[in-house]
This record gives C-alpha cells, structure tokens and sequence, in this order.
C-alpha cells in the first residue's frame, strides 16, 4: 500500500528537468511579464490622451464692458474707457471760443475764435487749421446708454469712479455729437488724454488735446462738457475737431488703428 502511494505521488510531482527549467528562468519569465504590463499600461494611457477632449481655451475678459448703442453695426467695438458709439441728430451752431492748454474751462460755455490745441510732438511742425468751435443744441449720451443693448454699461457705469464716470459719459456725448454733426464720420474710439490730460472743475469737464478715431483714422478733437447735479446728465457741450493726426506718431501716442 505505502508502496502504492509513493507511485501516486512521484506520477503527481511535475518532473525534475521541468522544475528546474521554471527555477532557472523564473527571473526572466517574471521581468517579461513585468514588461508585457507595463506596455499595456502606456498603451491605455496613450489610449486615454486621445480619447479625452481637450480643455478649452481660456476667456480673456475686459474689465471694462463693450456695448453696442442703437444703429451701431455689430462689427464695431465700443469700449467705455475711451467711448464709442453712434446714435441720434444735431444741427450745431458754430461759435468760437479760444483754448489755452489746461486753464482753458470756466463756469460758463464762453464763445469766441478758437484754435485746437496742438499736440506737444515736437517733431510736427505743420500748420494747424484754425477750428471753430460747435455748440451742440441736442445731447446724445444719455440715449445711447438707455438703449437695450447698452445694459452692460449702464450696469459697469455706477463701480466707476464719480470722476471717471464723468468722463465716460462726457466722451460718449462727443463721439455722438461728431457723428451727427458730420455725415460719413463714424467714431470708433476716443481717447481724452491722448496729448494732453483732461481735467474736471466743478461740474465740467475739459479736454484740450484728445484724439478721436473715425474709418481707421485718427483726428484731433478738443471739448468741453458740463453735467448736472447727478454727474450723469449732458447739460451742455462744444468740441472742435481738428486735422487728421500724422500717422508716423500714432504708435507713440498709443493710437491704435483698430480695436
């Protein structure tokens, strides 16, 4: 019986010349294993990079909101930093009033010749044509931001500044009053402190040497631009737009010839 067992067992036991192969690749045989999972491993990796849809590209956001007034095609940008727009009519009466630098605002809207302040380039030497001064009898901006499209705006206009909202609301009145003063004229962008900085006294606004951008062109523009009590009603504005700017010094007076 014993005997009959051992039989039984060595029949069951794997030969030795077996063993002995396993033993002696056993290192090998797992490293090739180790290998083979790890291929498949970078292949479901690869696999999954292909699969998975790619992030968007990020927003870039202006801080200060663009708006479309009424009648402005949708291919123009309207910024509220520099104002733009298109909207309404006016029939202006010309009168002259004289603009000396960054004295020039008074308590009145005065009237008498006038001249547009030239930029301080020192390297423009042309003749700069006298320009008479417009007093405009009909106000734009008001309507412009009460337009629908406008919601944006009206809701950015009250986390600005008391004085930078002046400003704004000045500019946009400008833009308004050369567009319908002046047919074929479509400003883009305005600039206030373009040559010379703005200043306010009292519940006016004086811009002596900004730029005004019409069809791609840049022009020289002066004016002066009363609010009422609110700082948010146009009670009374002139401008005089003056020559086109030479293009030479556009660059180094941040004048963009779009956007």
């Amino acid at each position: 019986m014993a005997g009959y067992r051992r039989n039984a067992i060595a029949e069951l036991a794997p030969p030795t010349h077996l063993t002995r192969f396993v033993a002696e690749r056993f290192p090998w045989i797992c490293a090739l294993w180790l290998h083979l999972a790890l291929y498949a491993l970078l292949s479901d990796a690869a696999l999954w990079r292909t699969i998975l849809p790619e992030p968007p590209e990020p927003v870039s956001v202006e801080i200060i909101p663009e708006f479309l007034p009424p009648s402005l095609p949708e291919t123009a940008e309207e910024e509220i930093d520099e104002s733009e727009s298109q909207t309404a009519a006016v029939s202006p009466q010309s009168t002259a009033d004289p603009l000396s630098g960054s004295n020039a605002s008074s308590e009145q809207m005065p009237s008498s010749d006038a001249t547009l302040p030239a930029p301080t380039d020192p390297s423009s030497s042309r003749t700069r044509p006298e320009q008479e001064w417009v007093t405009a009898n009909a106000y734009f901006a008001n309507d412009v931001l009460n337009d629908p499209r406008s919601a944006q705006a009206r809701e950015f206009l009250p986390t600005l500044t008391s004085e930078d909202g002046r400003e704004q609301i000045c500019a946009l009145e400008a833009m308004e009053q050369v567009r319908h003063a002046r047919p074929g004229f479509k400003p883009t962008r305005l600039a206030p402190h373009a040559f010379r900085n703005s200043f306010q006294k009292e519940d006016m606004i004086v811009v002596p040497a900004g730029a005004l951008r019409s069809n791609r062109v840049w022009y020289e523009i002066a004016y002066r631009c009363r609010l009422d009590a609110s700082g948010k009603i146009v009670s009374g504005f002139e401008y005089a737009l003056g020559a086109p700017i030479d293009r030479s010094i556009w660059d180094e007076y941040g004048l963009a010839p779009i956007h």
